[in-house]
């Protein structure tokens, strides 16, 4: 069974969003929330069904989510991890 932890990463597989990088901020029974910092922020998440996304594990940012969620810039914080996420992703592909 796959654990979807509450900082993980998340790419959505289908829709018109299809590709794009999210942060996993809540999780119910088969969906969770997705907040990418911009256009859906942690107080007003994406919900999809959990065989919608691929999940990234990230334990880095699973560990700080709590601090990075009460943060006064929680959405600047969520922007800057996907943004160096992707970067990592593009490098890898070359």
């Amino acid at each position: 069974m796959i654990e979807y932890k509450l900082g993980y990463f998340a790419e959505s597989l289908c829709g018109h969003d299809k590709g794009r990088i999210y942060m996993i901020v809540r999780e119910e029974e088969d969906m969770v929330g997705l907040s990418d910092g911009k256009r859906r922020q942690v107080g007003n998440p994406k919900y999809k069904k959990k065989k919608h996304v691929q999940m990234i594990r990230s334990e880095k940012t699973a560990e700080a989510f709590s601090a990075l969620i009460s943060s006064a810039d929680g959405d600047a914080q969520i922007r800057k991890e996907i943004s160096t996420l992707e970067k990592r992703i593009k490098e890898n592909r070359r």
